[in-house]
This record gives C-alpha cells, sequence and structure tokens, in this order.
C-alpha cells in the first residue's frame, strides 16, 4: 500500500548522517595551440564522502534507482537517483580536466578528462542490495572536440582496469549547419 513500510507501520523514517568535501580548482595559462592564441586550463577536482550505513530494506522504494556511471554521476555523494535510498559511502573520487580555449571568441576546441572513484570501505546499500567491494571503480575518460567548424565530436570510454578493457564506449557527432539547427 501508499505510504506503508514493508513490515506494515503506518509511518516510516530515517536518519542518514553524511558529510562531504568537494574541491575543485580552475588553473589557467595563456598559449598558442595551432599558431592560435588559446588559453589551456587545467582543473583538478576531489570529492570526499563519508556517509554511514542505515538499513532501508524495510522501507518502501517509490523512486530510487541507480545513477548512469557518467563524469557527472561520479562526482556525487549517493549512487541513487530519487530519495527513497541514500547509499552509504565511504569514498575518494578524484578527477583531472584540461580544456583548450579560443582565446578570442571563448568557445571550447578540446576537452580531455579523466577520473575514477576509491572505496574506503564496502558499500552496503546498492542498487542491486549486493555488497560493493570493488575498491577502486572503473576509470572514466572523457574527450570533446570543435576543432572542425559546424561540428561537435564527443566520445567517452568506461575502463576496467581489473579486466584490461573498456567496459562501454560512447561516441557522437552533432552537426549544426546554422543557428538553432542541429543534426545528431
Amino acid at each position: 500500500a501508499f505510504g506503508v513500510a514493508l513490515d506494515s507501520r503506518r509511518r516510516a523514517s530515517r536518519v542518514v548522517p553524511g558529510m562531504s568535501v568537494d574541491s575543485a580548482w580552475l588553473l589557467e595559462r595563456e598559449t598558442q595551440w595551432f599558431g592560435k592564441a588559446t588559453r589551456q586550463t587545467l582543473e583538478p577536482r576531489l570529492l570526499y564522502a563519508n556517509t554511514l550505513y542505515r538499513r532501508q530494506s524495510n522501507l518502501p522504494n517509490f523512486d530510487a534507482a541507480a545513477k548512469d556511471f557518467n563524469f557527472d554521476s561520479i562526482f556525487t555523494e549517493n549512487a541513487f537517483s530519487g530519495v527513497d535510498r541514500v547509499s552509504d559511502a565511504h569514498q575518494l573520487t578524484a578527477g583531472l580536466t584540461t580544456r583548450i580555449i579560443d582565446a578570442q571568441s571563448g568557445a571550447e576546441a578540446m576537452r580531455l578528462g579523466l577520473v575514477q572513484r576509491y572505496l574506503f570501505r564496502d558499500q552496503l546499500v546498492t542498487p542491486d542490495e549486493q555488497p560493493l567491494t570493488q575498491r577502486f571503480s572503473d576509470v572514466l575518460l572523457l574527450g570533446s572536440t570543435s576543432v572542425i567548424p559546424r561540428w561537435k565530436l564527443d566520445a567517452s570510454v568506461q575502463y576496467n582496469p581489473d579486466s584490461s578493457r573498456a567496459v562501454r564506449s560512447i561516441l557522437s557527432a552533432r552537426y549544426s549547419p546554422g543557428p538553432y539547427r542541429t543534426v545528431a
């Protein structure tokens, strides 16, 4: 029934204490790229999160689902979307991004990034309810460029260091022949 805990209580609550520290820096330098004035950035980022374990399997789950594993979601404290589940976490996520930006227009010509997460302890609240014991996450690599006029190319690779192979890769291209017109 809607709003009733799995053990037939009419009310259920939980308190899940946690804390996180997110540190992102932006370092820039003026440089030349193929003879053109550019600005290169170096953007290191660290996210430390520590959320205590609280059993939640006795509570209904209406809207919590696993987040997709990507460059944005790896920098979040909770592995779930929605509010019905809060993942326990004691983790450090480290990433590095660099960009080449046209000094005159401010347009991004190229972006490269690398990120990985380290778990200090097993994660018990998981989408499939199986403990996550893998200390190092897969490595995420991304790249994008708009060097070719009117074209934007994006690529990302999820690399598993344990199996020494890519487990997922995405390549996309967008063509914009003019304002408000895009073919993807």
